[in-house]
């Protein structure tokens, strides 16, 4: 007579899991496959962010990890557009109002053109100003993306902010 051992190992399996603390580390083991199957499978980059506290006006460090773009410009802007979305934490303010979007976004060699919508010219809760804001919104993306030296940041077709300081912005009333 043959054995039948897909029923000796339900038997086995059937008793191992009437212990609660054996359901539980099952269960437990179950949920670390899953997520580390997660992680291995789906390619994820990690990204840095930074913000300004509201009570210190020290900056605070969030790491976010999403799906890395096909190319740059992809994944800049898949960048700035979770740059825009704000802290995680209530405790840090945002770099832009709310309503802020990014209208286009483009990268030529190795310098960076970001237009944000008009809302991005609004003012902000807190007490860091825009320069400053403009300044650690750039050094983030330099650090995130290393290929990008230069970057200009024009708010509604305006150039406000470009990262070589010593390059005058022209105006309308420098003319």
């Amino acid at each position: 007579m043959k054995k039948n051992y897909f029923s000796e190992i339900l038997q086995w399996i059937k008793q191992f899991l009437q212990s609660s603390l054996n359901r539980r580390l099952t269960a437990l083991l179950l949920l670390l496959l899953i997520a580390s199957a997660d992680i291995l499978l789906t390619p994820k980059k990690r990204y840095v962010f930074s913000f300004y506290s509201q009570k210190s006006n020290s900056l605070m460090v969030e790491t976010r990890f999403f799906d890395p773009g096909k190319t740059r410009e992809a994944q800049l802007q898949h960048f700035v557009e979770e740059y825009l979305l704000g802290p995680t934490s209530v405790d840090n303010l945002p770099l832009f109002p709310q309503d802020a979007s990014l209208d286009t976004l483009m990268i030529r060699k190795d310098h960076a053109y970001i237009n944000l919508s008009e809302a991005a010219a609004l003012p902000v809760p807190g007490t860091v100003p825009f320069e400053k804001r403009a300044r650690l919104f750039a050094v983030m993306i330099r650090r995130n993306f290393q290929s990008v030296k230069e970057i200009s940041l024009f708010i509604a077709g305006n150039e406000l902010y470009h990262t070589n300081t010593e390059q005058k912005i022209k105006k309308s009333v420098d003319k």
